[in-house]
């Protein structure tokens, strides 16, 4: 019965020991900061404060991710992507830790929460260009899109299981409680990534960092493939700031509670999981931009059906098409950036996807406040629209990227 499964590439890929344990560790990382995510939403608006904080919480914390990661790339090159790895999930699980005393103590302030969010985003920073470097050691070139794949559905696991988990526990239990659930999720997540084989360096270290990263920089700017690439994924900045609106619309518009919000945020998650297992289980195509395009129109379809919509089932469905188009645009990015960067320059130009995604954060923050400003709608519709004129500008004013 299983023999049919044996060449399917997920399969394949868990099959292996270093693979496997980079997926589990990912997964249970990402759990728990889902978790966070959603436990720190709701304590903030407990505390009595506006969407904006909400969107602080999250926005924020890119300052300190920009500090960190392209030097982040640079230390991934230099020590491996396993021993940076390790390290950021130990000063998360002490985050971790302090956070729940925080949070148990009598004098919970609003600026601890949010600061606490801003140092655990310096450590992800760390991790993230970490992360995407050992797939690339641990998958053959021509899986990288399934590999990428299956990284997104550990994520997709994680966006499912850290709200609804945050959810069940705060009720009955306490604000602090998915807290003690995010140490766990951390001690796990540090022993699968300590069971991975230790990788080679790729420079020698003789260069000083700031000389490193601006080689990285040079090297994507020279390369018309890669720095286009590179500009698409800054681009979802805007792609992201329906994000502190969720918790907003499951309060105020639906009036759905904590319960109704992490079920918004497991309808993302059910549809980012789906279709990160369906491209997981396809052999990698011979072009990967049409599956960005496919993706670009997946998304301008469901944010604006979340923004205008009044009933709570189809706001599920649009949260569902918006975590769809995730897996297909990110692991298609991610392979053509992965086989198209030379071996010694992969944590940087990783860190600098890494970094691009941590705009995300800026996106959530910006959303947040526009949104108080001009409406959550209108800012939803008009980010949407110049997410779309960036994706259909870099890709058919450029030939070299056209046939990828």
């Amino acid at each position: 019965m299983f023999a049919r499964f044996k060449n399917v590439p997920a399969v394949e890929l868990l099959s292996q020991r270093a693979f496997r344990n980079l997926f589990f560790s990912n997964f249970t990382n990402n759990t728990g900061v889902e978790l966070r995510m959603m436990a720190q939403s709701w304590v903030i608006l407990e505390l009595g404060a506006s969407q904006f904080w909400v969107g602080a919480a999250m926005g924020l914390r890119v300052i300190p991710a920009i500090a960190i990661g392209l030097f982040a790339g640079v230390l991934v090159d230099r020590l491996g992507g396993r021993v940076i790895l390790l390290w950021e999930r130990i000063v998360l699980l002490a985050l971790a830790i302090l956070t729940a005393l925080v949070v148990m103590s009598d004098s919970l302030a609003l600026w601890q929460i949010v600061t606490l969010s801003i140092v655990s985003s310096a450590v992800l920073a760390m991790g993230m260009p970490a992360s995407q470097t050992l797939v690339r050691n641990y998958v053959p070139m021509n899986s990288l899109q399934a590999g990428n794949s299956l990284n997104t559905l550990a994520y997709s696991f994680a966006r499912a299981g850290g709200p609804l988990l945050a959810g069940v526990l705060i009720g009955p239990f306490g604000l602090a409680s998915p807290f003690f659930a995010l140490i766990v999720m951390y001690v796990l997540s540090a022993g699968f990534t300590y069971r991975m084989p230790k990788d080679e360096p790729v420079t020698t270290g003789r260069a000083s960092a700031i000389r490193e990263m601006m080689d990285g920089l040079r090297y994507i700017r020279s390369n018309p493939v890669i720095s286009r690439l590179s500009l698409l994924a800054f681009s979802v900045i805007f792609s992201a700031a329906f994000v502190p609106i969720m918790p907003v619309y499951a309060r105020e518009r639906f009036d759905v509670g904590e319960t109704g919000f992490s079920f918004m945020l497991a309808a993302w998650a059910i549809g980012q999981g789906a279709s990160a297992l369906w491209i997981s289980a396809r052999r990698d195509p011979d072009r990967r931009i049409p599956a960005v395009l496919i993706a670009t129109v997946m998304f301008v379809i469901a944010v604006p059906t979340f923004a205008l919509s009044t009933n709570f089932s189809l706001t599920l469905f649009s949260l569902g098409l918006i975590g769809a188009a995730i897996p297909i645009w990110s692991s298609a990015v991610m392979a053509l950036l992965q086989s198209q960067t030379d071996s010694n320059m992969i944590g940087r130009v990783m860190s600098v996807y890494s970094l691009s995604l941590q705009m995300m954060m800026l996106g959530w923050f910006l959303g947040a406040w526009i949104g108080e400003i001009v409406g959550n709608s209108e800012m939803m519709l008009g980010g949407t629209a110049i997410y779309l004129v960036i994706h259909l500008w870099l890709i058919f004013t450029s030939p070299e990227l056209r046939k990828l």
